[in-house]
Formats: C-alpha cells, sequence, structure tokens
C-alpha cells in the first residue's frame, strides 16, 4: 500500500492497489496503524507503549517524527479510525476501509479468484474485523481450520471463501489468526544489498515454525528504490526461488516484492506455479 500513486513518501511501489490486481498481484503485505486526520494529512496515534519497526532511511525517518510532533497538538478531542501507514501516517496513509473496498470489487468481478493479506497489525484484532464488515468482505473471510489441512485454492474458490487475513502481531481467531502460531514460516527479510539475495543465509528460517503450511520469500532491498527493485525482481528472484526451494524442500507460497510495476515479478511466479 506504501504506493507513490497515494502521495506516500519513500514509497515501496508505483502502482495503486487496483493496478496490482490487474497485473496479477493476488497478496498483499500491509500495515494497520491507528490514525487521526488532521486537514490534509494524518497523525498516527500509536500508544507510547508500542514502538513499531523502524527500517526508514534517516533523513526519512527524521522528517516522519518532525511532522508527528507538528501534527500531534492538533489531534485532540478528534476520532481515531484505521490507515494503512508505513511507520509514521504522516508520511503517507491510506484508508484501510478504502484499500477493502479496492479488494471487494475485484473479488466482486472475479469469483475465481483468491486473495491473500498479511497484516503488520498496531490495532486491536477487533478494529481491523470492524473495517473489513463496513468494506462488505465479512462473508467472504476464510477461517483457518485448527489443526486441519489449509483447503486448496478451488475449493475455497467453491466455498466463497476468497480472502484469507493473516496477523503479524495480534491474533483474532480463526478468521484473523496470528501468521507466526503454526501458519506461516518465512525468509528473512532484511537485506541491504541485492547481492544479499541469494545464497543459503537469505533462505533461512525467520519468524514461524517449521514447517508451516504457507512459505512466504521476501525479497527486498532495504532502503526501497525502484530502480534496485526492477533489477532484483527478474533473473536473481529465479535464481533465488531455486536455491531457497532445495534449501526449504518446497515451492514458496508467498514471493513478497517491492516496485511490482515494469518488473518480471508475476512472470516468474507464473513459471515458478507452471513448475
Amino acid at each position: 500500500m506504501s504506493s507513490r500513486a497515494y502521495g506516500f513518501r519513500g514509497p515501496n511501489q508505483d502502482a495503486t492497489i487496483e493496478e496490482q490486481l490487474r497485473a496479477g498481484i493476488r497478496g498483499f503485505q500491509i500495515d494497520a496503524y491507528p490514525g487521526i486526520a488532521v486537514g490534509e494529512s494524518v497523525a498516527t496515534d500509536l500508544p507510547a507503549t508500542i514502538r513499531q519497526r523502524t527500517e526508514l532511511p534517516p533523513k526519512l525517518e527524521a522528517l516522519g517524527r518532525r511532522l508527528q510532533r507538528a501534527l500531534r497538538p492538533r489531534t485532540s478531542d478528534r476520532d481515531s479510525d484505521v490507515y494503512l501507514c508505513h511507520t509514521f501516517c504522516e508520511l503517507g496513509a491510506l484508508p484501510m476501509r478504502a484499500f477493502l473496498e479496492d479488494l471487494r470489487d475485484f473479488l466482486d468481478e472475479s469469483p475465481g479468484e483468491v486473495i491473500v493479506v498479511v497484516v503488520e497489525d498496531y490495532v486491536p484484532p477487533s478494529e481491523l474485523r470492524r473495517v473489513i464488515a463496513e468494506a462488505g468482505l465479512g462473508s467472504m473471510l476464510f477461517a483457518v481450520p485448527g489443526d486441519a489441512p489449509l483447503p486448496t485454492l478451488g475449493e475455497m474458490v467453491r466455498s466463497g471463501k476468497r480472502l484469507l487475513v493473516v496477523l503479524e502481531n495480534g491474533d483474532g481467531g480463526p478468521e484473523l489468526h496470528n501468521a507466526f502460531t503454526g501458519l506461516v514460516e518465512e525468509t528473512p527479510y532484511t537485506f541491504t544489498r541485492a547481492s544479499q539475495l541469494g545464497g543459503a543465509p537469505s533462505c533461512a528460517t525467520n519468524r514461524g515454525a517449521t514447517p508451516a503450511p504457507i512459505f512466504q520469500l521476501n525479497h527486498w532491498v532495504t532502503p526501497a528504490r525502484a530502480r534496485g527493485a526492477r533489477l532484483v525482481n527478474g533473473a536473481r528472484l529465479r535464481q533465488r526461488l531455486e536455491t531457497c526451494e532445495d534449501i526449504r524442500g518446497r515451492s514458496p507460497t508467498l514471493v513478497a516484492v517491492d516496485f511490482v510495476g515494469a518488473s518480471p515479478v508475476v512472470d516468474v511466479v507464473a513459471a515458478l506455479n507452471r513448475r
């Protein structure tokens, strides 16, 4: 969601959610924050006890903190809502309901499709459930079936439960399951050079227990840059997929990248699916 199309500073994407869906993207990583609208801006409304991960370049982080200090005095007596933000809502914010309505429109138009959303959540599961219901997606929300195997995509399509939402921090029960309590295993995600996206260390187990039914391969360089992302989303991604398949003994379920526009990532994953 951290896209230049929505005015985010230091973006991870160029395209809108609708454009990403049309391009073939079926998995989304989003960060859900409490925020307060202040004029044309949004102020982050996190409790002082919560510290979110900060992986922004130093100058961008400093700007976020300055804007946060400037907006904070104007937030009294204003209602908080759920926004999609990347560390600081002051640097860019998208109402979560707008994001979900784009997903709903696509799922309504595409009855054979399934979407997965991984949420780095800083709001209670009850708030996420409220916004999902308000966007008209409550009836499509898939409930993780306890210890039973996950269904195939075809079985999800036939059931009508075509939206899987998992949480990184909280746990909202079967329909908002915590990702890393037996559901998802992933690779590391902190890479500062393209050369690190390869070899055994890049395929190591990070969060989540092994084995888990969903395997997420994280493939990006921090800080995010469009040109660099496009270079690593092709041949280097293909090579790393093969390496991690050999080391982990399985194919990825989710492939997470920056700047999907004008990069071959959809073709690379289509080739993986065919194989």
